[in-house]
């Protein structure tokens, strides 16, 4: 095979190479030809990639219930959380499970039979789950931005001691949401940051109430109304390797669960569950891997 400099090629093989090299280096970008030894992962390829993600943490957060009827509780939670992203081209699914458990809690309020005054140890314990499913709509060597919808599962159980008169709340919310996520790094150096921010409505969301021994209070399910939740975070990611990085991120957290739409009875009387809030809040680290 002749090269460019045999004749009687020389000159028209030369330009022709020349000319698909200029086309070549004015197609690929700048950041992608830089070398990516100190460059995150995520923009390596000059925003042309942005590898599959999996995010292990624990965190800490505050929890806040309140009631319309006065009664409302606080407390301190331990959390543990899982997420999952894979990219498919522009498409995204992806996967999120956490738990959280109180180490400390404390309930104001009233017996519901006597209306007396009691404040009381508590414990809280919260499961979520979610997938996702969504695009890449954005993809730059400085961001890259994701909107998703996700079908997920809340599920709040709130307790008191038993021989405090106490008894079981247990939420269960099936939901679908809509959520954006956003990543942005500090050009050449192995930092960058990342926010979301997102809705959820619920459906068919209902609470269970399981009485002490003893109560005289209702036993089923209480049908809620309209249910909606705010929630965002912000964090920042250094990548020790450009496939290993460590996160540390705030977020925050508002439910909001209107009145019952049903009663229940018991010999003591028929009752509803009154409109609430529940808010947490707080602080998650851990491991990213990227691939």
């Amino acid at each position: 095979m002749r090269s460019c400099l045999s004749p009687p090629f020389r000159i028209s093989s030369c330009a022709a190479t020349a000319a698909i090299l200029a086309v070549l280096l004015a197609i690929v970008p700048q950041t992608a030809r830089a070398d990516s030894g100190t460059t995150p992962a995520l923009f390596a390829l000059g925003g042309g990639h942005v590898p599959d993600e999996i995010d292990l943490g624990v965190g800490a957060q505050g929890w806040s219930y309140k009631e319309t009827a006065g009664d409302g509780d606080l407390a301190s939670l331990l959390s543990g959380h899982l997420r999952t992203l894979s990219y498919w081209g522009p498409v995204i699914l992806g996967a999120d499970i956490s738990y959280m458990a109180s180490y400390s809690g404390r309930y104001t309020g009233s017996i519901i039979s006597t209306g007396q005054p009691v404040s009381m140890n508590m414990a809280e314990t919260v499961f979520q789950s979610a997938g996702h499913l969504g695009l890449l709509v954005l993809n730059s060597p400085y961001d890259s931005l994701g909107v998703w919808i996700s079908y997920g599962y809340h599920q709040q159980i709130w307790m008191t001691p038993a021989q405090n008169g106490g008894y079981e709340e247990n939420y269960q919310i099936p939901y679908l949401g809509g959520a954006f996520y956003n990543q942005n790094p500090l050009p050449g150096t192995n930092w960058s940051f990342f926010e979301e921010g997102g809705y959820r409505s619920a459906i068919a969301p209902a609470m269970t109430i399981v009485p002490g021994a003893g109560q005289n209070l209702p036993s089923g399910n209480f049908n809620l109304g309209n249910t909606w939740n705010l929630h965002a975070l912000l964090g920042v990611r250094y990548l020790l390797t450009p496939h290993v990085g460590l996160y540390l991120s705030g977020n925050y957290s508002y439910w909001a669960f209107t009145q019952s739409t049903n009663t229940l009875t018991s010999s003591g009387g028929t009752f509803n569950e009154p409109s609430s809030i529940t808010i947490y809040g707080g602080a998650e680290t851990g491991i990213t891997i990227e691939f």
